[in-house]
């Protein structure tokens, strides 16, 4: 009978309505100041402003831009036009859709200034893409400068949005003071 009882007690105490629920998984979050800009100017002909926060690694007119606190690298690779823009462009355009592969959407924008002959063209991929931003800058005659943004860590969109965004307005600010010699 004792038994009985306590079977009964038991049963009506784990009868709660309290269900537990798991911890979620935690995120990365990186706490990031209002970024500084610096003038830089390269050895191959042209110059821009850029975060004080980004180290630079500098070779053959090709550049390394890293940003430890977002554990980011930049990359930005120069090539010179001699008569085949047609082809550089093309082969840009090809790596932009292999990119998008894994992307849910593609945002496009332009920027042309064309007084100091400034043309550019920037992608945004939203979703699990390996390099979220890619852009080209380019005079149209002489010098075409691509450039691809990569994450140290697996892509995960929705955790690199914070990220992904602070990088992106360093871009567009490097393309609105972007400058040829």
């Amino acid at each position: 009978m004792i038994k009985s009882i306590l079977f009964f007690f038991i049963f009506l105490m784990s009868c709660s309505n309290h269900t537990s629920i798991p911890k979620p998984k935690a995120f990365l979050y990186n706490e990031v100041s209002v970024p500084n800009y610096v003038f830089y100017k390269s050895n191959c002909g042209y110059s821009f402003f850029i975060n004080s926060e980004n180290q630079i690694d500098f070779e053959n007119c090709n550049m390394k831009i890293k940003n430890s606190s977002l554990n980011s690298v930049l990359y930005l690779s120069s090539i010179n036009i001699k008569d085949n823009f047609s082809l550089i462009d093309s082969d840009f355009t090809k790596k932009i859709q292999e990119n998008s592969i894994n992307a849910f959407a593609v945002n496009v924008s332009e920027y042309n200034d064309v007084e100091n002959r400034v043309f550019a063209k920037y992608f945004s991929f939203v979703g699990n893409t390996p390099s979220n931003t890619q852009f080209y800058i380019t005079d149209s005659t002489s010098v075409y400068l691509k450039g691809s943004l990569y994450f140290d860590s697996k892509p995960n969109y929705d955790s690199l949005i914070p990220s992904i965004h602070l990088i992106n307005n360093d871009i567009r600010k490097m393309i609105q003071t972007f400058n040829w010699k």
